[in-house]
């Protein structure tokens, strides 16, 4: 990969191996509260299937199945109850293994040449496929029937160009016909996120003058959703964008940086900002609650009003045992996984420790928790399924 000259702090190679590291992170999602808790005390694996590949983004449960796409391809779709294949995709082209998506009906994934296909969850049989002409590497966002799409032009496998103008696209999810597009000056976007009336999404740009010693140029545009109007663009040097989550009154996201930010939702001006003490791989957020883990061994919840601490809960199992990816809150509680391959449950209200299974599994990415169910795949390409069934 060519260097860019006067690049010197942010250079597109550094970008690219944090795009791995931080895809295997996991991204922000709006969680889904299914009611359905996990027991620690009778938590048992139920199965696990090897892939033969390293998995680099978090496996997806929808509608009774696990999807993965280990380095390499194809795509698989495991049975939840037993772990065996029900379907496998394997395209021509290259599957881009940490740009995809699933809910019950469909399976969003892009490949490369800037092509983007739906497949039916249910048999993995094709419904539709657009040509974007631009890459997607990160996962859609999947809000109703609507497909928020961002794209690249920085990546593995991709021919780096910081001076690429990476576009958001609003697709219609039952056909892939577009609602609208719209262009940013970011060679890069990440996973957007939608609260209220409001799609915000950001990335890095280009810009030599803006040289610092840790981060580097990065932007994020709230748009108006019904047309991709901008309502406000924000900017600072605090670098690689990891994730974003939203209320109605603030936007909060985490950067390359180590801290974590609060912006007004109606105006786009930063209101707080908070020191995390440590690296940080993601977040999530519940109403006005973000939660994270720095590799300090520290998990926190913070409010969104202000940035003020919620509560911390310090993971007593070990040095450097930090969490993987965003945590994930069902209803009152808090679940993730963690270096060492322990499985966590905290209370989200209060941080109280719930319980903690030892798994001695170790993993790239977070944990997948949904109906009942927790997914784990390890850094040798094993999936794994835990559940109280």
């Amino acid at each position: 990969m060519k260097l860019i000259p006067g690049f010197k702090y942010m250079r597109l190679w550094i970008i690219a191996l944090i795009f791995i590291q931080l895809m295997a992170a996991g991204c922000t999602s709006q969680l889904k509260n299914d009611e359905i808790f996990l027991d620690g005390e009778s938590l048992t694996q139920a199965w696990v299937y090897d892939t033969g590949a390293p998995i680099n983004l978090t496996p997806v449960y929808a509608s009774e199945i696990v999807i993965t796409v280990p380095s390499g391809g194809p795509m698989l779709a495991l049975e939840i109850s037993s772990g065996d294949l029900r379907w496998e995709y394997n395209p021509p082209e290259e599957i881009w293994e940490r740009g995809y998506t699933a809910n019950d009906h469909s399976v969003y994934v892009g490949l490369s040449g800037g092509k983007l296909v739906a497949l039916n969850t249910a048999d993995g049989e094709m419904r539709w496929e657009q040509q974007l002409g631009i890459n997607v590497q990160t996962p859609p966002l999947i809000v109703d029937d609507m497909l928020y799409v961002s794209t690249t032009f920085v990546g593995p496998g991709l021919e780096s160009d910081p001076h690429g103008k990476a576009k958001v696209f609003a697709l219609n999810s039952s056909d892939g016909s577009e609602r609208w597009a719209y262009e940013s000056d970011n060679y890069i976007l990440q996973k957007s996120f939608i609260s209220e009336d409001k799609l915000y999404v950001g990335g890095s740009y280009y810009d030599p003058s803006q040289e610092v010693d840790e981060g580097g140029p990065m932007r994020i545009y709230a748009l108006d959703t019904k047309d991709a109007s901008p309502i406000w663009i924000y900017e600072s040097l605090d670098g690689y964008i990891k994730a974003i989550y939203a209320t109605k009154q603030e936007a909060t996201y985490i950067a390359y940086q180590d801290f974590v930010n609060g912006l007004d939702a109606e105006t786009g001006k930063l209101i707080w900002r908070k020191d995390t003490g440590n690296w940080v791989p993601s977040l999530s957020g519940w109403e006005n609650t973000i939660y994270f883990g720095s590799a300090n061994t520290v998990v926190h919840a913070l409010s969104t009003d202000d940035g003020d601490p919620v509560w911390r809960f310090n993971i007593p199992e070990g040095t450097f045992n930090y969490v993987l990816g965003a945590p994930v809150r069902i209803a009152d509680e808090l679940y993730f996984l963690t270096q060492q391959g322990d499985i966590m449950a905290l209370n989200a209200e209060t941080g109280t420790l719930l319980w903690s299974l030892p798994t001695g599994i170790t993993s790239r990415v977070g944990l997948a928790v949904s109906g009942g169910w927790a997914i784990i795949s390890d850094q040798d390409g094993r999936v794994y399924a835990y559940t109280n069934q």
